[in-house]
């Protein structure tokens, strides 16, 4: 804050404090009236000329080999009331779709709907399936990560 706009904040302070008390108002009540004027005065001067920050965070650079989709998911995890947010349940998605994407199924391919319900059950498939609305528990998510976590077979030739 400049040093003029904090004598002109400082006078405007003084002087709605002073026409508080002239009024009638107690004199604790009056100053805290000017203190309020101060306040909302540097509360201004933090707002202006600040750029807002962008709506997603910034994805840090991950070292080769690190794995940030376990911490991100983890920490998503926090159920309310048993039921876990839309960002548990989109991290759960792009797990489930990298994981469906290595045995050769796909969320998106409405053929693979019928392994993939037997790979995670139909509640699984409800909750992954991007055209669903169904809300997840979070027993439902671990059951579709322990599913999902079971290496596939391979078969004998």
């Amino acid at each position: 804050m400049r040093m003029g706009r904090l004598i002109a904040v400082g006078l405007a302070a003084v002087a709605v404090g002073f026409v508080l008390w002239l009024v009638g108002m107690a004199a604790p009540f009056a100053i805290a009236a000017g203190l309020l004027v101060i306040a909302v005065a540097l509360l201004w001067e933090c707002r202006t000329g600040v750029e807002p920050g962008p709506w997603d965070p910034a994805q840090a650079a991950s070292a080769t080999g690190a794995r940030q989709d376990v911490t991100r998911l983890a920490w998503s995890l926090r159920a309310t009331h048993g039921r876990v947010g839309d960002s548990a349940q989109k991290r759960v998605r792009a797990v489930a779709e990298r994981r469906l994407n290595r045995r050769g199924l796909s969320l998106e391919n409405p053929e693979d709907d019928e392994a993939i319900i037997a790979l995670i059950g139909a509640r699984g498939h409800a909750i992954t399936s991007p055209r669903s609305l169904l809300r997840a528990e979070r027993s439902d998510i671990d059951d579709i990560l322990n599913r999902l976590s079971v290496p596939p077979r391979k078969e004998n030739s």
